[in-house]
């Protein structure tokens, strides 16, 4: 009940940039049989402040009553959606009229319903707006004393209202001034445990009576799908800071506060505008369809840059194009942090030049490296080599036709990839170790379309049946030459993996210009 007293005199607020209540009526339903089980339901995140630091909620998208702004007070950063459920369901028809919020519970049923699931002349049934308003409770009790199980249901109900009343929510407070400092926390703390998007916060210090980050993020992503951008939202926020010459870390990012809401708005729709010629580079140079076959973040926002942001004359394109290949291939951006991508970012004449430790273009993956992977779903080198077939023109196995990439392209989907050898087969021919069947130089490119038409997967028909035709332009076009069909006919697959991986490295190296 305290949490309801700060909700009632100010003293817990909702921010603007939050977004309306959206939850449904079952979420509620779930939320209050949660904590009359005595269920954990998560703690409360509190930013306390003794000056406005954020714009409040406007009374037509909360629960919350309408109170003067006053201060010291605490913002909502995580949990409102809880919060203005327990509120709500106990106010109803006081501080709100949302009817999701008109919840009844069956004293004899001992469940919630939403007051149109239930028989509004249940004699049994009790408003939860009644259970901590004096003179409402006192008028139920009467009317349940006179029915037959009256001391029951009067013995449930003190049951249920000792059960919110007593019920402990877990609230963290951060109690500071320094924007920085709390969006280091931010990041770090959750309810759940988990890392909270600096986005959200991103949300809060922006919003502005004409300028509703929320509502630009939406217009972006929409429009960014259109084209095959596929970003999250704190990616969007790092190339809008990019259009606006500001270094895409949370600490830089924080400089958006401080631009007019005009700046802000032309940002995006250039982001977008942007976002359409990375999705043409994209297509054109690695055959990707989609952005989500990219591997890296970093190496968005540096096609971004360059290429999106028109940074970069089309002789450089080449190079920006080694780079990212050899990043790919190399994994060279797993884990590095954001100030490692940000001096690549600055930097990226350099960069393309291999002037940068650590990121330079050139092929660091091994023969031996590439024979031992497998293809991993949303992997930075699966994604590569999946590329690596898209823009070696690899056709199908079956008719010698070129398979689209436009089928294959678009997601961190594998399952165009079907393995030659069984996991056993590998095993009892020498590679006692394979975890996978899927190792990088057993698996090889299908139509599934023409597979089904054919009514047969067995990849070794298919090999066979094409070097018997003669067809090594086809089975070139997948890594496929006369020694790894000579390996194939044999059952040996380590003949055959290692075959095809020295011609899939080679082509990594071409690419990489490596050679």
């Amino acid at each position: 009940m305290t949490l309801f007293r700060q909700i009632t005199s100010g003293d817990i607020r909702i921010p603007a940039f939050q977004r309306e209540f959206v939850w449904k009526e079952k979420q509620i339903i779930e939320l209050l049989e949660s904590v009359a089980e005595g269920f954990p339901i998560g703690s409360l995140l509190l930013w306390g402040v003794d000056k406005e630091m954020l714009k409040i909620a406007p009374n037509d998208m909360t629960s919350f009553p309408n109170v003067k702004e006053r201060y010291p007070t605490n913002y909502i950063l995580d949990g409102m959606q809880r919060l203005s459920t327990l509120y709500g369901v106990f106010h109803f028809g006081t501080s709100t009229s949302d009817v999701r919020f008109d919840v009844l519970y069956n004293l004899r049923e001992q469940g919630f319903a939403h007051r149109d699931d239930v028989d509004l002349f249940s004699d049994g049934s009790i408003p939860l707006s009644a259970l901590f308003t004096p003179r409402q409770l006192l008028e139920h009790q009467a009317r349940l004393s006179s029915l037959k199980d009256g001391d029951v249901l009067i013995e449930r109900l003190l049951q249920l209202q000792a059960a919110f009343q007593e019920y402990m929510v877990p609230v963290v407070v951060i109690k500071s001034n320094d924007v920085h400092r709390i969006v280091g926390i931010f990041e770090k703390i959750n309810s759940t445990g988990t890392r909270l998007d600096p986005v959200d916060f991103m949300r809060a210090i922006t919003w502005a009576e004409d300028f509703d980050l929320n509502h630009y993020l939406d217009i972006a992503t929409a429009a960014l799908s259109e084209k095959r951008i596929e970003l999250s939202a704190e990616t969007i926020i790092k190339c809008v800071g990019l259009v606006l010459g500001i270094p895409p870390t949370t600490d830089g990012l924080l400089q958006l506060r401080n631009e007019e809401p005009k700046r802000l708005m032309d940002s995006f729709a250039r982001t977008i505008q942007c976002g359409e010629r990375v999705s043409h580079f994209l297509s054109q140079a690695f055959q990707i369809w989609s952005s989500t076959f990219v591997p890296y973040e970093g190496q968005l926002l540096l096609l971004f840059k360059t290429i999106g942001m028109m940074e970069a004359n089309e002789k450089d394109w080449s190079q920006i194009a080694r780079w990212y290949w050899a990043t790919g291939f190399n994994e060279s951006l797993r884990g590095k942090p954001d100030h490692y991508v940000v001096r690549a970012l600055e930097n990226w004449q350099a960069l393309i030049r291999g002037e940068i430790r650590g990121l330079e273009p050139r092929l660091k993956l091994t023969e031996i490296e590439l024979f031992e992977r497998r293809l991993v779903s949303g992997g930075a080198l699966s994604a590569t080599f999946a590329a690596m077939y898209a823009v070696s023109g690899a056709r199908s196995l079956v008719d010698g036709s070129m398979i689209d990439p436009a089928t294959y392209m678009v997601g961190s989907d594998i399952n165009f990839f079907e393995a030659v050898f069984s996991r056993a087969e590998l095993m009892s021919g020498g590679l006692a170790n394979a975890i996978s069947a899927r190792v990088f130089g057993n698996v090889v490119l299908v139509d599934r379309t023409m597979l089904k038409q054919h009514g047969s997967n067995d990849m070794r028909r298919w090999i066979l049946a094409a070097a018997d035709k003669g067809e090594w332009g086809v089975l070139a076009s997948q890594f496929i030459d006369a020694d790894a069909v000579q390996g194939l006919k044999e059952g040996d697959p380590q003949t055959f993996i290692a075959r095809r991986v020295r011609l899939m490295h080679e082509r990594a190296l071409a690419l990489v210009g490596s050679k």
